[in-house]
């Protein structure tokens, strides 16, 4: 659970502002924006590995190449139908991330249609069959699984910021939000707000975890209730796309 704490921090370090700009100016972008946005990508990927990987033929660089020219760039959109509306634009490494497994879903099964392959291993056939009339937006897929949607998650989310105490909510932000970047991280930020105690409350709230922590453990915190309780998602393996959506979803709550 402590990997999947800090994974969800490694997403708040892209620039959401600009990721958003370049998205929307995507067909229309200059080489060094081209660029740019590559290394986004690039980096937002770099330690996904979605179960579909292993249904393709095609390594993960090929198929992030082919991600990046047909639902970044959109030079071969003919080819391949966007699910995503023209307007939405990922700001998180998360959206990314989900925009690249609904894109490797579709992959899989155009494969089962032209080549007329089984895909049953591995459970992949249903992943596919389960997502065919799933929203559009790979976000709303996950919660929607919950029966959430992402302006429910929002608004839980900012009412659970809400109800902290001042020291948590120092904690929280300083942990997740705005000032998450503070020279000498979390303590400084602790040390220079009279919060004590701060790295008990940290792992009491659920923003910091020990590399043994289980997810029984991080169920305890008030974080993990939160997402089980108040959510109604189970801390476990399978529910772990949902889990990463309501961090990120909180996380911006954090920064507001």
């Amino acid at each position: 659970m402590d990997a999947l704490i800090h994974r969800e921090s490694a997403a708040f370090v892209l620039d959401a502002a600009t990721l958003i700009d370049l998205w929307h100016r995507r067909t229309a972008l200059s080489e060094l924006e081209t660029c740019q946005i590559y290394k986004m990508v690039c980096h937002a990927l770099r330690a996904y590995y979605p179960s579909e990987l292993r249904g393709l033929a095609e390594d993960k660089e090929e198929l992030i190449a082919q991600f990046f020219y047909s639902r970044v760039l959109r030079i071969d959109l003919e080819h391949r139908a966007s699910h995503a509306s023209a307007d939405s634009a990922p700001s998180t490494a998360y959206a990314l991330c989900a925009y690249f497994r609904r894109f490797l879903i579709d992959c899989l099964r155009s494969a089962s249609v032209q080549r007329n392959v089984s895909i049953e291993m591995d459970g992949v056939q249903a992943e596919v069959d389960s997502r065919c009339h799933a929203p559009g937006d790979p976000v709303a897929a996950t919660l929607s699984e919950h029966g959430l949607s992402e302006a429910r998650v929002r608004e839980l989310a900012h009412a659970f910021v809400a109800a902290l105490d001042a020291p948590d909510r120092i904690i929280f932000a300083g942990s997740l939000g705005a000032a998450q970047n503070h020279p000498g991280g979390l303590k400084a930020v602790a040390d220079a707000n009279d919060v004590p105690s701060y790295h008990y409350r940290a792992r009491k709230l659920g923003v910091t975890t020990r590399k043994s922590t289980t997810p029984d453990e991080f169920a305890a915190t008030r974080i993990g209730r939160w997402i089980t309780d108040t959510l109604g998602i189970e801390i476990a393996a399978e529910n772990r796309d949902a889990i990463l959506v309501v961090l990120n979803l909180l996380a911006l709550e954090a920064h507001a």
